[in-house]
């Protein structure tokens, strides 16, 4: 079996809902479409470093999306850009906890702190049952998310993991934790990836499955 179909297999599984990673995230969260149509709709280019939903709003979305916000050099660099969007972001005001969904280990954290990166970052690792080791990414907390961390410590689901940072420590977004999965962590410690080329899609979305379901999101 392969690591893809253990991990369909574990999520099919009888396991133990996933806790909110942030608060109201099973409830009504709002699509945000970041691909051209969508931008377009909000008369937006970019997403406004400045914008956040209401007091009480998530609005999310991404995962697989091709967005045309990646316009910097950070992600076009020579020859086919990386527009493909491999996680899910989702937007709340800045200094909004963030929870572990599931139980894990601390991988690894850094500060990727070059123009449009993650800023602070943290990966976890999950082991489950039948062999299966996978991992999750959290980008764009504050720089007090990164405070006391230790590589290895047990990080239970709904433990708080830190805060969305804002613009001026997030990489420069409007505030929002990208959410990644990873069945392979290519030997990467504290970043990995989250935008691909559109013609390498289908190879890295086997790599990044859907964070949809470990998450218990639903879009409305």
């Amino acid at each position: 079996m392969t690591t893809q179909e253990r991990f369909q297999s574990w999520l099919k599984s009888d396991r133990p809902a996933p806790a909110e990673m942030m608060e109201g995230l099973h409830g009504d969260v709002k699509h945000l479409r970041l691909d051209k149509a969508g931008l377009e709709a909000r008369g937006w280019k970019d997403v406004p470093k400045d914008w956040s939903p209401e007091d009480g709003e998530l609005w999310a979305g991404g995962y697989m999306e091709d967005r045309s916000i990646y316009d910097s050099d950070v992600f076009t660099g020579d020859g086919e850009p990386r527009t493909v969007h491999l996680g899910v972001d989702v937007f709340a005001p800045a200094g909004t906890p963030v929870f572990a969904p599931i139980e894990g280990f601390l991988h690894s954290a850094q500060v990727n702190a070059g123009e449009l990166d993650y800023g602070p970052t943290i990966i976890l690792q999950h082991e489950m049952p039948g062999g299966l080791i996978f991992w999750t990414l959290y980008g764009h907390l504050s720089e007090e998310s990164m405070f006391g961390l230790e590589e290895g410590d047990l990080i239970t689901a709904g433990e708080v993991l830190g805060e969305l940072g804002g613009a001026e420590i997030n990489g420069g977004w409007s505030p929002h934790v990208h959410f990644q999965v990873m069945l392979d962590l290519k030997g990467k410690s504290g970043d990995f990836p989250g935008v691909c080329k559109k013609s390498e899609a289908d190879s890295w979305a086997a790599i990044c499955p859907s964070p949809y379901e470990i998450l218990g999101l639903k879009l409305t």
